[in-house]
């Protein structure tokens, strides 16, 4: 019965954890055969340590056949996008059409565009906003689900 508890806690502390790294333990490079692999997350802060440490780009090829600085360039983590400048985008022409409603047909006509307006672009913000969190969620359990070869340099999602 200790047993059993003790797995239930491990599985739930597990869970909590939300490490969303894979295990590849036991896997074989496709290409070379080897089972060697490192995380990409923790490739790439070992070449920006190595490349801040010796003050420039570092031209000696390291894991997988690769140099600090190609490293880099290659396996650099996913970015979060900004909905800002399409809600800006967005806001411009909106404000410029609510200007001419107000010059145009008057206060009440241009008072309510404005409100459109402001309606219209706050939603347009929230849901690019929304949009743009998903997809670098989505990107960085990619990214972090990614692992290469130390041999070979093969990419190999795990």
């Amino acid at each position: 019965m200790p047993d059993d508890d003790l797995r239930w806690l491990e599985g739930m502390l597990g869970a909590a954890s939300k490490d969303e790294r894979a295990d590849m333990r036991g896997a074989r490079c496709p290409a070379c055969g080897a089972s060697d692999f490192i995380s990409v997350s923790d490739l790439y802060a070992e070449s920006l340590g190595r490349i801040e440490e010796s003050g420039g780009p570092g031209a000696i090829p390291r894991d997988g056949n690769f140099s600090p600085d190609e490293i880099v360039r290659k396996f650099a983590p996913p970015r979060q996008r900004s909905a800002l400048a399409v809600a800006i985008g967005v806001a411009i022409p909106l404000a410029a059409i609510a200007f001419y409603a107000y010059r145009r047909f008057g206060d009440t006509i241009g008072s309510t565009s404005a409100i459109i307006a402001a309606v219209a672009t706050v939603t347009v913000l929230m849901t690019f906003a929304r949009k743009f969190s998903d997809e670098y969620y989505y990107a960085r359990r990619k990214w972090n689900r990614l692992h290469v070869c130390r041999k070979c340099g093969q990419v190999v999602a795990g």
